[in-house]
C-alpha cells in the first residue's frame, strides 16, 4: 500500500502508526526515490530502476538514523544508481572481497579470526552477541590465537570440564558458541578449488559422545494463582521515589511490573520499548524479542492501554515509554523493584516467572497452542511442526486472548486502583523534610508538624 508524498520529517514518522498486518510505503516529496516503509518497523529505503530492473535499497531504521541522516545516505545511493550501479550487488561483491583472504588454503582461521567473520555474517541479537562476546573475552580467552584445527576433542573436555566449576550453564554457552563458530567456519573457508581447508570434525562432538553436556534444570518458576491477588495488591499500593504529580517517573515501576505481566515480555524488551512501537489509537504494542530479533506486535487489553495512555500524557517528550530517571536512556535493571515486592509478599519471583505466568494463565484459558506460541513470540520459520506453517493466528485472535488473560489475572477491585491512581505534588520543602526523614530518621508525628510550620511559614511570607 502506498500514500501521497510528504516530506519525511522527524515528526512526520514519529506519528505514523506501524502497520503489522501490511506493508505501508510513504514517499518523499523532495527527494524522489526516497521513501519509508512502515511495518512492524519504520526503515528507509530508495527505490530506482537500475538498467531494465526496479531495485530498492535499505538506507536504515528510523531511531537508528535520523530523517535528516537517511535522507543524505539516499541521495549518495541515488546518485550510484543513476550511473547504473546496483548498491544491493555492489555490497555483496565487498563482502565476498572483505573475505577473500580467508579462503586462502595456508591461512587456517584461529578462533578469534572464525569468530570476526562469524559474526559478520550472522544476524545476532544483542542478547546472543554479548554472551558470544563474553566466550571470546573470558571462558574461551586462551584459545583465541589457536588455530580451530589445532583445538582437539581432549582440549574440549578439559575445558568444559575446567568451566564447569564455574558454571555448568556457561560451559555448555561456551562449547555451543565454538560448535557454531567450528560448523561456520567449515563452509567458510574454502580453498580456490572449492575445497573445504577445514577437514577434521567439530571436536565438540566429544562431550555429546562421552554424555559430558551438563545436565541444567529448566526453571519453572511463576506466581500462582492463590498468590496474584497479593502480589497485585502490593505491586498497587507499593510507592516508589520518582512518584509524583507531572513526573514521567511517576509509577514507573508498578508500571513496570504490570506490563511485563500483561503482555509476557522479557524484561529487556519491556525496558526498550519506544512510544513509536505503541499505538494508542488502535491499542497495540510492539517490541523486539531480544533472543531471535523478531518484532512481535501485541493488541493491548483494556487496562493495560489505559496505563500507556496515562503515561503517555506524563511522558514529557520522553523517547521511551520507560524513560530513565536521568539522561536520555530508558530503565535498566528493575531489580530493586523486583526485590521490593518479594520482600513485602514472601512472594519470590524473576522477570522471567512474569512470562511464564502470563503463558500459564493463557495455558489454563485454553487458549490455542499457536495463539499462545504467537503471544510470546515463540513461533519459528524453522519449526518441525507443518501443521505451524498453515495456522494464521490474526490480529483478533490475539486480542481476543490478551483481553481474556487480563480479565483473569486483575479483579475489579485492582482494575479499580489502577484507574484511580493519584499523583502527588511535591515541592522542594517536602522534597528536603522526606530526605531529612531518611537521613535522621524521626517520629512521623513530629515529621508531619514540622512540615505544617513550614506550611504556615510560606503561606505568610507569600
Amino acid at each position: 500500500m502506498t500514500s501521497e508524498r510528504t516530506k519525511l520529517t522527524k515528526t512526520f514518522v514519529d506519528s505514523l502508526p506501524l502497520s503489522p498486518d501490511k506493508q505501508v510505503i510513504y514517499r518523499d516529496s523532495e527527494l524522489i526515490g526516497f521513501a519509508l516503509r512502515v511495518t512492524n518497523i519504520k526503515v528507509y529505503v530508495v527505490e530506482r530502476r537500475v538498467g531494465k530492473s526496479s531495485v530498492r535499497v535499505t538506507v536504515g531504521k528510523h531511531g537508528e538514523i535520523t530523517p535528516t541522516q537517511a535522507r543524505d545516505k539516499a541521495s549518495h545511493l541515488l546518485g550510484l544508481m543513476s550511473q547504473g550501479i546496483n548498491p544491493n550487488k555492489q555490497k555483496q561483491q565487498e563482502r565476498k572481497e572483505m573475505f577473500a583472504d580467508y579462503a586462502k588454503a595456508d591461512q587456517q582461521p584461529t578462533l578469534l579470526d572464525a569468530y570476526t567473520a562469524y559474526k559478520t555474517e550472522r544476524e545476532l541479537s544483542k542478547n546472543t552477541l554479548d554472551d558470544y562476546e563474553q566466550c571470546v573475552k573470558d571462558y574461551l580467552i586462551d584459545w583465541r590465537d589457536i588455530k580451530l584445527i589445532d583445538i582437539s576433542r581432549k582440549m574440549v573436555q578439559e575445558k568444559h570440564a575446567e568451566l564447569s566449576k564455574r558454571s555448568k550453564a556457561r560451559a555448555n554457552l561456551a562449547m555451543r558458541f565454538f560448535r557454531a563458530v567450528f560448523n561456520f567456519s567449515v563452509e567458510h573457508y574454502l580453498d580456490a578449488n572449492d575445497k573445504n581447508i577445514i577437514d577434521v570434525s567439530n571436536p565438540v562432538n566429544t562431550l555429546k559422545a562421552k554424555k559430558s553436556w551438563n545436565k541444567i534444570k529448566r526453571r519453572k518458576g511463576y506466581i500462582r494463582n492463590n498468590q496474584m491477588k497479593d502480589w497485585l495488591d502490593a505491586v498497587i499500593s507499593t510507592e516508589w521515589v520518582g512518584q509524583q504529580y507531572k513526573n514521567h517517573n511517576a509509577y514507573t515501576n508498578q508500571d513496570f511490573l504490570l506490563t511485563v505481566l500483561l503482555t509476557g515480555f522479557r524484561r529487556e524488551e519491556a525496558e526498550t520499548i519506544e512510544w513509536s512501537h505503541v499505538d494508542l489509537k488502535y491499542g497495540s504494542i510492539t517490541s523486539v524479542d531480544p533472543k531471535n530479533g523478531e518484532p512481535l506486535t501485541l493488541p493491548m487489553g483494556k487496562t493495560l492501554l489505559h496505563i500507556m495512555q496515562k503515561r503517555f500524557e506524563r511522558s514529557g517528550g520522553g523517547k521511551y515509554v520507560f524513560q530513565a530517571r536521568q539522561g536520555v536512556g530508558h530503565v535498566t535493571n528493575r531489580s530493586k523493584a523486583r526485590l521490593k515486592i518479594a520482600e513485602i509478599t514472601g512472594i519470590s519471583f524473576t522477570y522471567h516467572d512474569l512470562r511464564r505466568t502470563f503463558s500459564s494463565v493463557a495455558n489454563s484459558l485454553n487458549i490455542g497452542s499457536y495463539t499462545i506460541k504467537k503471544l510470546v513470540n515463540h513461533a519459528t520459520e524453522e519449526s518441525s511442526d507443518v501443521t505451524e506453517g498453515y495456522v494464521q493466528v490474526s490480529f483478533e485472535d490475539l486480542q481476543i486472548a490478551m483481553n481474556m488473560i487480563e480479565d483473569l489475572l486483575l479483579d475489579d477491585e485492582i482494575i479499580s486502583k489502577i484507574k484511580n491512581r493519584t499523583f502527588k505534588k511535591i515541592t522542594r520543602h517536602h522534597d528536603y523534610l522526606e530526605k531529612s526523614v531518611v537521613e535522621n530518621p524521626v517520629d512521623i508525628d513530629d515529621a508531619l508538624k514540622a512540615l505544617s510550620k513550614v506550611d504556615q511559614l510560606k503561606t505568610r511570607l507569600n
